[in-house]
């Protein structure tokens, strides 16, 4: 099976003498970042002691106060981290916790197509940001327009993930 990596946040700072880093993670209320995860650490600048391809490191403890505090397993001196930052975060979609029914993960949205009310195909949705407010659907049309819209039930009222497929209502047209 293949490996998808989906990107959770970012380093940037290190935490303590022992080898911590500070994490910035995009969502910090619902991780799936626990002891014994592996992460894709990928450099942000090319002056990294990481890999440019990045690498594969083994979370030994990750604390999510009011500060997310990781050390990885291989990781026990604070130099190193100096070294290591600041690098982005990937975690392999296969690690994501289950989700209730009715959940989508958004990453896994990326591709479908987008239809209107009458089941034309008028998009693909092609990435995806949290805009702090909510989170942001990016919609390439057929015209080769791009459009930016909230995903709340207002813009895209159903979701087939069976199918793949998300119905727009177009903010043009309203």
């Amino acid at each position: 099976m293949s490996q998808k990596f989906i990107e959770m946040g970012t380093c940037k700072r290190p935490h303590g003498i022992k080898g911590g880093f500070q994490f910035h993670l995009y969502n910090t209320e619902d991780s799936s970042l626990k002891k014994g995860t592996t992460v894709k650490l990928v450099p942000l600048t090319p002056n990294s002691s990481l890999s440019k391809e990045g690498e594969l490191h083994k979370i030994k403890s990750i604390s999510m106060a009011n500060k997310t505090i990781c050390y990885l397993e291989d990781i026990t001196d604070r130099n190193i981290v100096e070294a290591m930052i600041p690098f982005t975060i990937f975690l392999d979609r296969a690690d994501f916790k289950d989700l209730n029914d009715g959940e989508v993960y958004l990453s896994d949205i990326e591709g479908f197509d987008v239809l209107n009310e009458n089941n034309e195909k008028v998009g693909t949705v092609i990435t995806y940001y949290d805009h702090g407010a909510s989170d942001i659907l990016v919609v390439e049309k057929v015209t080769g327009k791009r459009v930016e819209l909230p995903f709340v039930d207002a813009f895209f009222p159903e979701i087939n993930i069976e199918e793949k497929y998300l119905v727009m209502i177009d903010p043009e047209i309203v």
